[in-house]
């Protein structure tokens, strides 16, 4: 078995599915796709080459795309702030060999596994201005003058979904740093509480710096997971109103399947996923740092 997995040609043969799927379904499609933004094209007429014009377009002649993009960075702005501390903490609590610790655990990762159009449409419901859980909860209260039209107001109506978004997956990164805890040798701890270290010293000193590489992922995929965001937008605003809430995705399904300009909007793709790689290789640069061995 050694020698054949020693041979090149072996190896390459056990890689050829794998390459095979990366390529047809990941490969091409990108390839077509940056074909198609140096097109216009409707998708019935043939296409026309008009070169870097879709870019151009994008940049200096769509209203849209700048607060596209700003309305993205408010989505990272917040799952950096609020979704990952708020999924340490969690994680740290269910970390502790504490009785219900796992029950906990699957509540507050259920809804992650829920359809994030059925948490979208649920939202919708609580944040509806006649009949919404979360006006009745503030008219309860005595605080009708708080009462919004949440996603009907250019002014919460970005920051409604947002938090949709932050409360949906906060669970999921809560069990990749639950897991990245789970890792750190206990000998580790019980060294520190003998040095002294407890509490907030001990997740300062120990915690934080051996989950280093673990939160770096997480912060990838928070980052990435805001700048795509679609579901959340497309189900509970549409955009609006006013485009106060539309993201990039959000705009690139416009223009190809709503507009049919599947040009520009192959052309908004090639942005987001360039801005992706981009502010992913960022963070890889700036949290890069040499592997601690206990």
């Amino acid at each position: 078995m050694e020698k054949a997995l020693s041979n090149r040609w072996v190896l390459a043969l056990f890689l050829l599915p794998g390459l095979t799927l990366f390529s047809v379904f990941f490969l091409y499609p990108v390839c077509r796709t940056v074909f198609f933004s140096l097109h216009e094209w409707d998708g019935i007429q043939p296409m026309k080459f008009i070169g870097l014009s879709n870019y151009v377009k994008m940049f200096t002649d769509d209203p849209n795309f700048y607060p596209a993009v700003q309305n993205g960075f408010v989505f990272v702005l917040f799952s950096l702030i609020f979704q990952l501390p708020a999924a340490f903490i969690l994680a740290m609590l269910v970390s502790r060999k504490i009785k219900g610790s796992k029950w906990f655990r699957n509540v507050y990762f259920f809804p992650v596994i829920m359809s994030t159009t059925m948490v979208s449409l649920l939202w919708s419901k609580i944040y509806d201005p006649a009949i919404g859980l979360l006006n009745a909860f503030l008219r309860s209260i005595g605080l009708e003058s708080m009462t919004q039209l949440w996603l009907g107001d250019t002014k919460t109506s970005l920051l409604s979904v947002v938090f949709v978004l932050v409360w949906q997956f906060v669970g999921y990164h809560m069990l990749i740093m639950f897991a990245g805890i789970q890792s750190i040798p206990d000998h580790i701890y019980e060294a520190a509480r003998l040095d002294g270290a407890t509490g907030w010293k001990s997740v300062r000193h120990i915690t934080l710096p051996l989950l280093s590489d673990v939160l770096k992922v997480d912060v990838v995929l928070a980052v990435v997971g805001s700048l795509k965001v679609f579901e959340q937008v497309y189900v509970m605003t549409g955009g609006g109103p006013d485009n106060s809430s539309t993201v990039i995705a959000v705009r690139m399904f416009q223009e190809a399947f709503l507009k049919m300009n599947f040009g520009y909007g192959s052309t908004l793709a090639v942005y987001l996923v360039v801005q992706c790689l981009l502010i992913s290789w960022v963070i890889n640069k700036l949290m890069s740092r040499n592997t601690v061995y206990s």
